[in-house]
């Protein structure tokens, strides 16, 4: 799931910190979400996606799930 927000947070090209940001989550939380350290909730999955311009399950599928 790391991977598909980095990788879709790079093409919307905006910053871990503006991500998390407009998410409401804590930067050091959504970094280590992207390096696959910690779990991310469903509904911080909603968040990003909104954030990111996409869907949940666009996420979902770019992450393979």
């Amino acid at each position: 799931m790391g991977d598909a927000i980095r990788a879709t947070r790079n093409e919307v090209g905006i910053s871990q910190e503006a991500l998390a940001d407009a998410a409401g989550i804590n930067r050091t939380h959504m970094g280590e979400v992207e390096r696959g350290k910690r779990n991310v909730s469903l509904l911080a999955i909603a968040r990003i996606a909104q954030a990111l311009g996409r869907t949940p399950s666009e996420l979902l599928a770019a992450a393979g799930l």
